[in-house]
């Protein structure tokens, strides 16, 4: 049986008739809302109190709320708004009287319809949240409100600019055009409204006997995680409502024409698409709270502008600072406004949602009022006032200023669990590091390329910012991650002391099946932590975990362990595990005897690879010029060219200078015995050597593996030819140190 809550298909499918209803949504309501009312009542004479209320209405209609969870219970919540949306859009209708309409009756007209406008639309925000609730979760809420704000924003730019065209015509350019865009509104919004029908939702609006909207108010304000999200959206709503009359400034003081009032709007719906991305890609995985420190920080500053802003006729100011400052000022304010609905929504119960909700717009409207009539009233103040600042709205701008600084100490008191703080937000969007690595973080989770998951996962590993610190904590801490080893093996040449702790525990869990990883990456963390663990490990029966305890115990200086080392290298037969031994033998044990058996490997390692890979390996250790491993890269290419330089460098001693065309012969027809025989001869007095203990041993080694070779009887393989050429190599290098 089903339940009121969605599935994952649906509240996918849920999300894009969201979208697309945004979009439609944002055409119509730009076409019938906030600036083309204002510009209508300019146009025939409102006041400033009247203007002020018009920028207030929109939220002060939150009062119709206060019945309608009795009226409307039971009745499903997009049936609630699509119907909603409907009658807004008839109501708008209305304004054609104002053809035939003139002075204060056509005054009053334009807020009483826009009043029972915003009236309805009121009804279907009420359930605007809770259905928003149930097509996300609490892992992509901010995403989706983000997106749902960039759609609507980036429809209204079409708007405003399809706006703006037609008011610039001059038969257009009065109140005629504002008309006729309102019904080009009415179309677009009924368009959105059958969209918005097609969202899937079973959930419906619950009314409960005796919780009325003072009762879920009290309990909500004696609740911390609520009290706060809930105070900072009625704060802001206040900031928005008296950010609404730069509208009117622009207009009647700074002296805009209507099609360039549009313009300018369409700069502010730039900077509220923009506030929306900025909320899709940071909100979710900072959290909500640093964010809202600093936008309304920088809000309050901007605001600081608009009081001293000089709006007179010795100081005209040109056209595109007004562009900038809104467009500044809009970007911090509708930031803000994303921010805080992600985190009202989260704080929102599952089982009155509706209530809540309706609740929070009936306080909103308290405070929409008492901002819309401050601001009309501060207005007019200014306009009378002998008080000079630079403009007569600098009483509203520094009202719209001492709120902002409300917002920053409001969200410093916010509850929002998983947000950074403001100093890790800082270094992520104030350092190009920790950008870059807040970036990578935000690839690695969406690409499903493996080759750029590994780029990803490289980029991130050599960050030093601390967000990428945590990323890489977070990866290793899942049982299954793709990219755990890869993590795990950079923790070494990227050392972070902070991840020790985490890497310990890796590398002390027998059931890890990144384990061998984390010991390897513990050779770069030395101390008694890691020594200790180590010297566990090593105590293990399994030979594999024995060989990289004992790399990582040599890498961090710890030699207590030699002789059992030397012992349990002794009985490896797994490469990997004897050149872990060798590694380990080499920066233990500073007299080099790991080197005296360089030669001596079991049977099953006469063909293959692995002892040009431990040669060149123990020639990589003792610094030795030039690669012996290019020199078998060479040999296995069949391009005969390693060998032959080699052996031209070598001329530069009397010894290879004389017998260099015999080494090449010696070499072309497998004369191992020849070739033996010479390094025996070069090596065999004592009293010419004044060696280091290293390389004492490792002449001991070839002095020894050619006393065994020379006259015995083996079959042809392989490991001849490579074991020869390391023979030749080394004594070279011998000479050399001599």
């Amino acid at each position: 049986m089903l339940t009121k809550y969605l599935s994952e298909n649906e509240r996918l499918a849920g999300q894009k008739k969201i979208y697309l209803f945004q979009a439609l949504n944002g055409m119509g309501f730009n076409f019938m809302g906030e600036t083309p009312v204002y510009l209508m009542a300019i146009h025939f004479g409102a006041s400033n109190i009247e203007l002020g209320y018009i920028s207030s209405v929109i939220f002060l209609t939150g009062f119709v709320l206060a019945g309608l969870p009795r009226l409307l219970s039971g009745k499903n919540l997009v049936s609630v708004q699509f119907t909603a949306w409907v009658i807004r859009g008839l109501v708008v209708l209305v304004y054609l009287f104002l053809f035939i309409m003139e002075g204060r009756g056509a005054v009053l007209l334009i807020p009483v319809v826009y009043t029972v406008f915003c009236l309805v639309r009121m009804v279907g925000i009420a359930v605007w949240n809770p259905l928003l609730k149930t097509v996300t979760t609490s892992g992509n809420r901010g995403i989706v409100i983000a997106q749902g704000n960039i759609a609507n924003q980036s429809a209204s730019v079409v708007s405003k600019l399809i706006s703006f065209i037609l008011t610039s015509f001059k038969y257009f350019s009065g109140i005629t055009g504002i008309i006729y865009l309102q019904i080009i509104g009415v179309l677009f919004n009924t368009a959105a409204a059958l969209q918005l029908k097609k969202v899937p939702c079973r959930e419906t609006v619950e009314y409960r006997k005796g919780r009325n909207i003072l009762v879920i108010l009290k309990e909500s304000l004696e609740r911390k995680d609520r009290r706060y999200p809930l105070i900072l959206k009625w704060v802001t709503v206040a900031a928005i409502v008296v950010n609404g009359l730069t509208i009117v400034f622009i207009r009647k003081e700074a002296g805009f024409n209507p099609n360039m009032v549009f313009l300018y709007s369409m700069v502010i719906a730039f900077a509220v698409i923009l506030s929306g991305l900025f909320a899709r890609t940071f909100a979710d995985r900072m959290g909500s709270r640093p964010l809202l420190i600093g936008v309304n920080t920088l809000l309050s500053i901007v605001y600081i502008v608009w009081v001293f802003l000089p709006v007179s006729e010795n100081v005209k100011l040109p056209v595109y600072s007004y562009f900038i400052l809104g467009f500044i000022t809009n970007f911090f304010i509708w930031s803000g406004n994303v921010l805080v609905s992600r985190v009202l929504v989260d704080t929102m119960p599952e089982d009155e949602s509706f209530g809540y909700n309706v609740m929070t717009n009936f306080v909103m409207a308290v405070f929409s009022l008492i901002s819309g009539l401050a601001g009309g009233l501060l207005i007019d103040l200014g306009q009378s006032s002998e008080i000079s600042f630079f403009n007569s709205y600098s009483f509203l701008f520094l009202f719209a200023m001492l709120l902002g600084v409300l917002l920053i100490f409001i969200s410093l008191r916010l509850e929002d669990e998983g947000s950074l703080s403001a100093k890790e937000t800082a270094s992520i969007l104030f350092s190009f590091e920790g950008m870059r690595a807040y970036m990578d973080i935000g690839k690695l989770n969406t690409t499903r390329d493996p080759v750029k998951k590994r780029t990803v996962l490289l980029s991130i590993s050599q960050n030093e910012a601390s967000v990428a610190t945590e990323e890489i904590r977070h990866i290793i801490a899942s049982p299954l991650s793709p990219g755990k080893g890869e993590v795990l093996k950079s923790l070494f040449s990227h050392p972070r002391p902070v991840l020790l702790p985490e890497l310990l525990k890796e590398a002390g869990d027998s059931g890890s099946y990144h384990q061998l990883k984390a010991v390897f990456a513990l050779g770069a963390y030395p101390g008694e932590e890691t020594e200790k663990l180590l010297l566990e490990l090593l105590e293990s029966s399994n030979i594999s975990l024995q060989s990289n305890a004992a790399k990582s115990l040599s890498r961090i200086g710890s030699t207590d362990s030699l002789s059992k080392i030397y012992l349990y290298e002794s009985r490896a037969v797994l490469a990997w595990d004897r050149i872990n031994f060798l590694i380990a033998l080499k920066n233990m044990d500073p007299r080099g005897l790991v080197f005296k058996n360089i030669f001596n490997h079991p049977k099953d390692f006469d063909n293959g690879i692995f002892r040009q890979t431990y040669y060149s390996l123990a020639a990589n250790l003792l610094d030795f010029k030039p690669l012996l491993s290019e020199i078998y890269t060479s040999r296995n290419q069949k391009s005969g060219r390693g060998l032959g330089s080699f052996l031209e460098q070598t001329r530069d001693l009397g010894y290879f200078f004389d017998r260099h065309k015999e080494l090449k012969e010696w070499f072309r027809k497998s004369n191992w015995d020849m070739i033996w025989r010479f390094c025996l001869d070069l090596l065999r007095d004592d009293e010419m050597f004044s060696l280091s203990e290293s390389m004492k041993n490792l002449r001991l080694a070839v002095i020894n593996s050619a006393n065994s070779k020379l006259n015995t009887s083996v079959d042809e393989n392989e490991s001849l030819y490579d074991d020869a050429l390391a023979a030749v190599y080394f004594t070279y290098q011998i000479l050399i140190a001599r």
